[in-house]
């Protein structure tokens, strides 16, 4: 049965300067960094960055200020499943947003162009989970689904979207790979959500929202950093408010080795383009998120990648990410009374 595919609509691209590059450079970094911070970076009045930051947040381009949370050491894996529909209308787009936003632990839901139409990123505890995933999936979708595909998460790399902002090549945030759990309490968990939520929110609301004074959150805060819960303090971006396209790449290597595969990371990681790197265990090996302005550079990337690697990449395939939503996969902890 023919597809019948509509796009769904969204914003053009919002005229940002300098300042604003700057500012969106820096969150990258530590998007938990004060005002004063900033403006001191910046050569900026903290008024007038908070201004700036809450513009970008408005307008779309800054989806989600987050901590990075290490889910693996709360007994969490991040799995993607792949799907490709028979039939994709807007009404079905819609239907799935709604489903990516409603579903607890959905870290990232995106509509696709290419290979597949849509990419649902969740964390579950287990394959029993990812099970019950499966059979919601096809409860509400099954009949109009032609493919489905599951992939495991081994590592991922969040990379420098220095080719946006105009800005050097930045050192990528700390690897997120598999790890042993840690037990933690309830609390901390609530503190992990909040600040996954947003990583700007304050000690006062956290500590509200979890029954502790600010200076206990702050000190748990800072043990869970240590005990490295938490990574980092980073932000998500709509590639397409600041005139980019964003695309995965699927790709599965043949007679590759550790040496090969490590310096086709490498040489990914310092590449102005790619933004996200992801190993996997499923039907292709590893994924790779860039941004690119058109098609050209699209083809100029995989084209240098080919020519530089073409010995040990097998099938590989490119998805565009047309809708995206970056969502709290730990929001079920903050609603437990």
């Amino acid at each position: 049965m023919a597809r019948n595919r509509q796009t769904l609509p969204h914003t053009s691209n919002i005229k940002i300067d300098s300042k604003d590059k700057q500012l969106l450079d820096l969150i990258y970094l530590d998007s938990r960094m004060s005002f004063v911070q900033l403006g001191k970076k910046m050569k900026l009045g903290s008024a007038s960055v908070e201004r700036r930051l809450a513009k970008l947040q408005k307008a779309g381009i800054i989806m989600l200020l987050f901590a990075d949370v290490n889910i693996a050491k709360l007994g969490l894996k991040s799995y993607r499943m792949y799907i490709k529909f028979d039939v994709m209308d807007k009404k079905t787009e819609q239907e799935l947003i709604t489903f990516f936003e409603n579903y607890p632990r959905t870290l990232w839901g995106t509509i696709c162009e290419g290979e597949y139409d849509v990419l649902f990123r969740f964390v579950a505890a287990d394959e029993f989970e990812v099970q019950e995933v499966i059979e919601l999936v096809l409860s509400k979708f099954g009949e109009t689904i032609s493919e489905k595909t599951i992939t495991t998460t081994t590592y991922h790399a969040y990379l420098s979207w220095n080719k946006a902002f105009e800005t050097e090549r930045r050192p990528a945030l700390p690897v997120e790979k598999m790890d042993t759990p840690e037990e933690i309490d309830e609390t901390d968990r609530k503190i992990l959500t909040a600040l996954y939520g947003n990583a700007r929110e304050t000690t006062v609301n956290i500590a509200n929202a979890v029954g502790l004074t600010p200076d206990a959150v702050q000190y748990r805060m800072k043990k869970l950093s240590e005990r490295k819960f938490i990574l980092g303090y980073t932000a998500w971006y709509d590639s397409r408010m600041l005139g980019f396209d964003y695309y995965k790449l699927l790709i599965g290597f043949r007679n590759i080795t550790s040496e090969k595969e490590n310096e086709f990371v490498q040489y990914c990681s310092e590449h102005d383009d790619v933004v996200f790197i992801n190993k996997t265990i499923g039907s292709w090996d590893i994924e790779v998120d860039v941004i690119v302005r058109n098609n050209r550079e699209l083809h100029n990337f995989i084209r240098d990648v080919k020519t530089k690697f073409g010995n040990v990449i097998g099938k590989h395939y490119s998805i565009s990410i047309v809708e995206e939503r970056m969502l709290n996969p730990l929001k079920e902890y903050l609603e437990k009374k």
